[in-house]
């Protein structure tokens, strides 16, 4: 937390996150379905700013540089467990068409997705952890967030926006 009062970029990226759970509970208060929907997805949208202007507060107080590959055990976690995770989301339907197409079954598990989903969230911890407490500074760390963001912005979803 001290990180984010010591500097204009702190203080931006605490206004953004107070602004993100403003945006989060304002979903509950708007009665037509498609603008829930906008002002939800709004609400990822500022949550992300206010990421990366803490990780640019960070990193100003510091004053490092940002590189490529990741410095520590925790990034490189946080990027294989991203990886992982966009191969199971993109490859888990193809398997599970052709074991339906081998097995003749029409059981479909619904597992290879949530696997992914899981270890995209896993990454996106693993990397808010690596930046923030072992002084990770790889922008490829940082952006495993955007993959966590979006599967936190998909499971939060289905419980909001029932079908």
């Amino acid at each position: 937390m001290t990180t984010l009062t010591r500097n204009w970029l702190g203080r931006a990226a605490a206004a953004a996150g107070l602004a993100a759970l403003g945006v989060f509970a304002a979903v509950f208060f708007v009665a037509a379905e498609a603008t829930r929907a906008w002002v939800y997805t709004a609400g990822f949208l500022v949550a992300l700013g206010a990421v990366v202007l803490a990780a640019a507060a960070r990193l100003r107080e510091h004053r490092e540089r940002p590189t490529l590959r990741p410095l520590t055990r925790l990034g490189w976690w946080a990027v294989g467990l991203a990886a992982g995770g966009a191969v199971l989301l993109v490859g888990g339907p193809l398997l599970m068409r052709l074991f339906v197409a081998a097995t003749e079954t029409a059981f479909v598990p619904a597992s290879p997705a949530l696997l992914a989903l899981g270890a995209m969230l896993a990454a996106g911890i693993v990397a808010a952890t690596a930046w923030f407490r072992r002084a990770e500074r790889s922008l490829l760390v940082l952006l495993t967030i955007v993959p966590a963001l979006f599967a936190l912005y998909f499971m939060v979803g289905e419980f909001v926006f029932p079908h």
